[in-house]
């Protein structure tokens, strides 16, 4: 009986060993996005010890981790990085990657959970059922309040200020239950504008408010205004969603209302609803996810759209990412008319590919709707590029000749029937990531532009530098504008951007961001600065 004893024993000291070491091996390790421009996306974490240049890391996007970034260089508490994906990922989000624990410290974790273990307790396999499903429904949050200043300081009579309020919040489980919640929304006053121009639509955004109910471990129920990440590109909706995962197959529906196209208020005129099945699997490393959607879209309840989305994401094969989305049109009502046709209406497709460790090739096509801009800091320049260079064929070229250079060169080309020109773009940056001198990172960047109104260069150098142990980020930027405008009144655009922004970080998730950019014309000179108090918070590990 006392041998049956012990091997029980033994038995069940095995077991808790496994499942402790199991969980130990990898821990989740959490960063924020603390600042996104065209090329990059700036990523900060308590140390950067772990992470080397072409680590994957995940963004919490609609809560669930998503690869989404590589690295491409390190400092020791931020890294730049690359988006591979088609979802905005925008400042404050959260961005984790996992770390593997050494085995020698596996014994001091486990030890405590064997010391509790009683002779003819609870059976292990309630016991650790417990344990597994208390974890999952611990509360946690994550959240980011922030107070910012910015505007410019003109020659024109264009000049103004403006005051932003910012608060996001994700609470997941709260008090341990059911119910998880999630906002986002900005409220900002202008000054230096006519009142008749403002109203508290244009000043107050809600980006995200809902709450979502988890009716049992395969099926949730949302309400509010969401981005559901089944059907990304289709944008928000405000009204009810439902999910039901059954096996590898998850099926749903929405109903409920789309955002007003001039405000992004809540606009009942502007009824929509639709269905969705979505299929995911795993092989090894690699994942694979599709979905299928149905969507109606009303007008004063008459049918104003009604079409099929597809949108398919696969990183199955090693080194291989794909992510593509289409639009099928089965039903338009344009100014009047009305057509029943099957119509293609919006295509983006990604692919990236990475032959080796040190270089990695990314090809896209983009002819998706025009996005519309409810906010941006983007200067004319900036909006200019954007405009140009968002809808057509890309390829990007990422090679890290060494630790200390790096190489990107991207190309755009896009053909419309319309226009007597195609567009052209090319753009190549050589980043020197840790340079021992001053132990600061250079990036140096060229920009040649060919459209059917306009043709031109833009010369670029960006020096980054962390001071007082990484408390303090400093950085110096410059861009040389040189555009000839083609048939118009305007000959040409010749423009020196200096740019200088400083970031300050405090202890308890603080940080202080003051930036300022001039722009200086041979006839006029634009001053613009930007200020950001912000405050993040999330629950503990």
């Amino acid at each position: 009986m006392e041998k049956v004893d012990a091997m029980k024993k033994t038995l069940l000291i095995f077991l808790i060993l496994t499942a402790s070491v199991a969980h130990a091996q990898n821990r989740l390790v959490e960063g924020t996005v603390s600042y996104v421009n065209n090329n990059s996306v700036y990523v900060r974490f308590e140390n950067t010890k772990n992470l080397t240049t072409k680590d994957t890391l995940m963004v919490f996007i609609n809560k669930r981790w998503v690869k989404s970034l590589v690295v491409q260089t390190v400092s020791s508490k931020s890294c730049i990085t690359t988006s591979f994906v088609s979802n905005e990922i925008l400042v404050g989000f959260k961005v984790g990657y996992y770390q593997r624990i050494d085995e020698t410290n596996i014994e001091k974790i486990i030890k405590p959970s064997i010391v509790e273990i009683k002779k003819d307790s609870i059976p292990l396999s309630k016991t650790i059922a417990a344990r597994v499903d208390t974890k999952a429904k611990k509360q946690s949050f994550n959240g980011r309040f922030s107070v910012s200043t910015n505007g410019s300081m003109n020659q024109a009579e264009k000049s103004f200020n403006r005051i932003r309020t910012a608060f996001a919040l994700n609470i997941n489980n709260i008090n341990g239950g059911k119910f998880s919640f999630e906002n986002y929304f900005i409220y900002s006053q202008r000054f230096g504008v006519e009142q008749t121009q403002r109203n508290f639509k244009n000043d107050f955004k809600i980006y995200s408010l809902s709450t979502t109910y988890d009716i049992n471990e395969n099926t949730n129920l949302s309400i509010g205004r969401k981005i559901n990440n089944r059907m990304a590109n289709m944008g928000a909706i405000d009204g009810l969603h439902i999910e039901h995962k059954y096996k590898k197959l998850i099926l749903g529906g929405f109903g409920g209302f789309r955002p007003d196209d001039l405000d992004y208020s809540f606009n009942a005129s502007l009824l929509q609803f639709g269905a969705f099945v979505a299929h995911e699997t795993e092989f090894g490393k690699g994942q694979s996810q599709t979905s299928l959607a149905f969507a109606e879209q009303k007008n004063n309840l008459r049918t104003d759209r009604r079409f099929i989305y597809l949108q398919h994401t696969n990183a199955i094969i090693k080194n291989l990412n794909l992510f593509y989305s289409i639009e099928l049109d089965l039903f338009q009502n344009i100014n009047g008319v009305k057509s029943n046709k099957i119509n293609l209406t919006s295509t983006y497709i990604s692919l990236r590919y990475k032959p080796y460790k040190k270089m990695n090739i990314t090809a896209s096509y983009d002819n998706r709707r025009n996005v519309i801009y409810y906010e941006t800091y983007r200067t004319y320049i900036d909006q200019l590029l954007n405009q140009e260079t968002r809808q057509g064929v890309r390829l990007n070229v990422n090679y890290n000749i060494s630790k200390f250079v790096h190489f990107n060169a991207s190309g755009f080309y896009r053909y419309q029937e319309s226009k007597p020109e195609p567009t052209k773009n090319y753009v190549v940056n050589l980043t020197f990531p840790q340079i021992p001198s001053i132990n600061a990172s250079l990036s140096l960047n060229v920009n040649a532009m060919q459209t059917y109104y306009f043709n031109g260069n833009i010369y670029g150098a960006r020096l980054n530098k962390d001071l007082f142990k990484s408390r303090l980020s400093a950085e110096l930027n410059y861009r040389k504008v040189d555009y000839t405008f083609l048939n118009t009144e305007q000959p040409s655009l010749k423009q020196d951007i200096v740019g200088f922004s400083a970031n300050i970080y405090g202890k308890k998730r603080t940080s202080l961001m003051f930036s300022y950019e001039g722009t200086f014309e041979p006839n006029q000179n634009y001053n613009r600065y930007y200020i950001t108090l912000s405050q993040r918070f999330r629950s503990k590990k």
